[in-house]
């Protein structure tokens, strides 16, 4: 035993692929590497149930462990969730009631096609993939120097949700929209162009520009293998990987892809007696466009640079005519330097003219193979290794990269091919994943060995296998998952419950087991998972029902103007904008995170996030109680509540259809009403009329409504 753990640590310490190396010759591939292969679905005893062939695949399972699925939902709870999961919003009391009253067969479906129209669903979806992309509105270096462009490429992801954009295409543009910019027409340019967001947003580090760059380029590699391909790159950095069959050459393989790429610099305060202003930022207009402008703004700055120049000398020329009095004249140029300087660095700021409009993009480079580096260290680099896709997927096959080219568009029409295994099943399983609170694969940016297996393998590649099928359609796919019985499925535990057979000493016998005990995690799908709302679910809720939510998409952030821009490493950009819009439009930063969605979990901007956590902790609870967000937002609810009937028991009615997506039972009416009278009477004794203190009565039982479970959790 003690050898055997001696070899493995040895093997660990040499950089060797552990699984590699002790894996028999005749082992299959690992799944997620093999082909994906159209899947039938299984034939199972309750067919009846059975709405569509997801269907088919969960029953099949649960019928083979002896469990059957729970009830469906009630429409109200159904309709609830599906709003929720597709806009992130709950229903409106109409809604509720136009969907109750009927009675259609194809009501739900004309459900999901109104919340797929939505202009609601890309702000809901495209929040999914900025947490992968890591999205943020600062640049991580360490004053955290703002990117007011960064927000073109969020309305970018947006925008291609709303329109259904082919998946295989959203995922090239992000990796080479640059490229298929200046190959397309003018049409498009400035959306291609700002889809690169995706590699320009790599974290950047220190001060200087681009200084660790190779951390750089780590940051855009990995972020790349985890979104589209479901795999870490980051440690074959260092060594071939320890589980997966990723090798050192594999990584700088990609990295030579990146390092042949330009990224932009969002800029620096001054560093070794140097200033640094943004570069690399791309225009959103074609060359025969912004060439010119281009061309004129250098002109502009050479001028200034030749004037203070000639100022300059005159300065010299005139200290030397005098000696060392100061007069009027050396005031005089001065002050005109000063002002000359003053210009000539509020124009080199923005990294370009002030009337181009560019993105936070990056663009073609000097065409390089990388180097091996020795433990990681661009300082100590070994051998070229030719720009291709990793060996372990692609095989000997090259990516014909054309000369002065980096060859990113290759890989990226590589990476979205059917027949590569992984990016279909990786996307249908995020899908999934954000209608079920979690994936087929439960780990959905590791579909390597030591990520976890798909609980329904061959479902899995069914749903691939159909995203393929629905040119890489994500709206298809919701309408295939939703439509299914194991969607509609209600999330309470079942009365009814599992057969399982037994033999004893008196011949066969049968015993009911409860739902809870064969699928208490609900792995096998027996009912529906219920999930707390997210941070910007909360937050948007609450404006939402208020009546205070601005729909309307905002414009930039109120960001200083670049020529005030003074943060340094010990005075770094730190900035809360607070606004009544959607929270996936609040300006988000790397070194500071925004306190509200911190404290509901939302991801760290620094890093790729697939599954967020789900905390409950006190601040949670003290926030909800004291913090003047949700005070304001409770009082408008109120008015609201207020002004929409004149009894009582109306605007109760109304409250919890809002709030809750259903009217009060009888209970929850007399607790209540009994519960207004009494603050109400509290309140006279201290408020000036009796308008107030209706007023605050009906504010403080709105309070209790946005703090309820029920409030907070999707059933």
């Amino acid at each position: 035993m003690r050898i055997a753990l001696l070899k493995l640590l040895s093997l660990l310490c040499s950089g060797a692929t552990v699984l590699a190396a002790d894996a028999p010759a005749n082992r299959s591939p690992h799944w997620a590497f093999q082909r994906v292969t159209p899947k039938t679905p299984p034939a199972v005893q309750n067919a009846g149930w059975a709405r569509t062939d997801v269907d088919r695949f969960i029953l099949a399972k649960l019928e083979a462990a002896g469990t059957v699925p729970g009830p469906s939902a009630d429409r109200r709870t159904l309709l609830r969730r599906a709003t929720y999961d597709l806009i992130g919003l709950p229903p409106t009391p109409e809604e509720v009631e136009a969907f109750v009253a009927d009675p259609s067969a194809e009501a739900f479906n004309r459900v999901i096609e109104r919340l797929l129209s939505s202009p609601r669903y890309g702000e809901r979806w495209g929040r999914h993939w900025m947490d992968v992309v890591r999205y943020a509105d600062t640049a991580g270096d360490n004053a955290d120097y703002p990117v007011p462009e960064a927000r073109l490429y969020r309305d970018y992801i947006i925008d291609s949700f709303n329109a259904d954009k082919p998946y295989d295409q959203f995922a090239r543009e992000q990796i080479a929209g640059d490229i298929l910019a200046a190959q397309g027409s003018v049409d498009g340019y400035a959306e291609r162009v700002t889809a690169t967001g995706f590699l320009a947003l790599s974290r950047r580090y220190a001060t200087a520009p681009f200084e660790f760059n190779h951390l750089i380029l780590e940051d855009a590699i990995e972020t790349t293998g985890r979104a589209f391909l479901g795999m870490t790159f980051r440690c074959a950095r260092c060594h071939d990987h320890k589980f997966d069959p990723v090798t050192r050459e594999d990584y700088y393989a990609l990295y030579g892809l990146f390092e042949s790429t330009q990224f932009p610099y969002a800029g620096s305060e001054e560093f070794h007696s140097k200033k640094f202003p943004r570069s690399g930022f791309q225009p959103l207009v074609p060359p025969a466009q912004h060439e010119p402008l281009i061309k004129a703004h250098a002109i502009r700055l050479a001028s200034l640079e030749a004037a203070i120049k000639q100022h300059e000398d005159e300065r010299t020329a005139e200290k030397q005519a005098i000696g060392n009095v100061t007069n009027a004249a050396v005031r005089a140029l001065d002050d005109k330097l000063k002002t000359l300087n003053r210009e000539l660095s509020d124009l080199k700021k923005p990294g370009g003219p002030a009337e181009l409009p560019v993105a936070y993009a990056v663009a073609e480079g000097k065409p390089i193979d990388s180097r091996l580096q020795s433990r990681g260290e661009p300082n100590e680099a070994g051998v070229p290794v030719r720009r291709r896709a990793p060996k372990f997927l692609a095989g000997e096959e090259s990516l014909n990269i054309p000369d002065g080219a980096s060859g990113r568009l290759p890989f990226s029409e590589w990476l979205t091919r059917p027949e590569n295994p992984l990016t279909a099943r990786v996307m249908a399983n995020r899908i999934w994943q954000h209608h079920f609170g979690k994936g087929l694969v439960a780990t959905p940016s590791n579909f390597g060995l030591r990520g976890d297996p798909p609980t329904h393998p061959e479902l899995l590649d069914y749903l691939a296998s159909r995203f393929v099928e629905s040119r890489w359609s994500v709206k298809a796919m919701h309408r295939l998952i939703m439509r299914s019985s194991t969607y509609q499925q209600g999330s309470v535990i079942s009365d009814q419950s599992s057969v399982i057979s037994d033999q004893g000493s008196g011949g066969r016998k049968e015993r009911r087991v409860a739902a809870l005990t064969t699928d208490p995690l609900t792995a096998d799908y027996s009912r529906f998972p219920r999930r707390r709302l997210s941070a910007e679910e909360i937050r948007d809720t609450m404006l939402f029902i208020s009546g205070t939510l601005n729909l309307r998409r905002p414009g930039p952030h109120p960001f200083p103007k670049i020529s005030e821009w003074k943060w340094t490493q010990h005075n770094p950009f730190k900035e809360l904008y607070d606004s009544n819009h959607r929270s996936v439009y609040l300006m988000i930063q790397r070194l500071q995170r925004q306190p509200y969605l911190s404290l509901f979990d939302a991801p760290d901007a620094n890093v790729s996030t697939d599954v967020r956590t789900d905390s409950t902790v006190p601040l949670q609870a003290l926030y909800l109680m004291n913090n003047t967000f949700v005070q304001d937002q409770a009082s408008a609810f109120a008015g609201r509540v207020v002004n929409t009937a004149s009894s009582d028991e109306d605007r109760l009615k109304f409250a919890c259809m809002t709030a809750w997506s259903r009217e009060p039972n009888l209970n929850e009416l007399t607790r209540a009403q009994q519960f207004l009278s009494q603050c109400r009477e509290d309140l006279r004794r201290t408020e000036a009329t009796e308008e107030q203190a209706g007023q605050k009565a009906w504010s403080s039982y709105t309070r209790v409504l946005l703090m309820a479970n029920e409030f907070f959790y999707v059933d």
